[in-house]
């Protein structure tokens, strides 16, 4: 310091510029150092440095999982996937969301190898890591209503109009029940995207088989989480039809 104030003071400076030269001389003289040491000490830069690299790389592959599930999460929270309450579907899961946090989501389960709907009183806990690879189906985000086909087969001979008019009647009633729900939140869906409404009226589809038989079946707009019981109450209607039982 006192070499450096000494030296700084022979030239002819003002009391600014002075300070600003011995603070630019201190900076190269504090670079030529450090370039010195990194000279002389590269050999064990390198090894310290591919040593550190290692351990990154083993803290990374250890934590991959970790990672990916904060990543999982911070995607969920970006685009709004799904909230608490929701049923929704990822991978060969499938469920009502109870809750979620930064690492995992918890749903109770609803069986995904099957239509009906209906929770299976199971808990389960995925991780958010498969946000990242599997596609997520939200089946209540917006409509909370799924278009379900319910099929029936007429024996041969038997009055398909009349079957076509008793199932298209009692779809009818269902829908009637819930109608203006079911309007509202295509509307509401129809004004988020870009998406035409779907019919929401029942539709009955008839198609002649080889054997004589008739297939019929009913594409009607279930409640996500009533499926079920829509289903049952069409199946019902179906077999008092066939028993001869006229107030279905």
């Amino acid at each position: 310091g006192i070499v450096l104030n000494r030296a700084v003071s022979r030239f002819d400076l003002g009391p600014e510029q002075r300070t600003r030269t011995k603070n630019m001389v201190r900076y190269a003289l504090g670079l030529a150092a450090i370039l010195s040491w990194a000279v002389i000490w590269a050999n064990e830069l390198q090894e310290a440095a591919l040593v550190a690299s290692c351990f990154a790389v083993a803290i990374v592959l250890f934590n991959k999982e970790l990672i990916l599930s904060v990543l999982g999460w911070w995607l969920k929270t970006v685009s709004g996937a799904y909230r608490i309450g929701d049923r929704i579907r990822v991978g060969d899961f499938r469920g009502d969301v109870i809750d979620y946090g930064v690492l995992f989501t918890t749903l109770m389960q609803v069986n995904p190898d099957t239509e009906h709907g209906m929770r299976t009183g199971n808990v389960i806990t995925i991780p958010n890591a498969l946000l990242l690879s599997e596609a997520l189906v939200n089946e209540t985000r917006t409509l909370g209503f799924e278009w379900k086909e319910i099929h029936f087969t007429l024996a041969q001979g038997a009055d398909w109009q009349a079957a076509e008019t008793m199932l298209r009647s009692t779809a009818t009633r269902i829908v009637d029940e819930y109608r203006e729900e079911l309007l509202t939140a295509l509307r509401e869906m129809s004004d988020r995207f870009a998406f035409h409404p779907i019919q929401e009226s029942p539709h009955v589809f008839v198609k002649p088989q080889d054997d004589g038989k008739v297939r019929i079946w009913v594409r009607i707009a279930l409640p996500a989480r009533g499926i079920a019981i829509g289903a049952d109450r069409l199946n019902r209607a179906f077999l008092q039809w066939q028993a001869g039982v006229t107030e279905v």
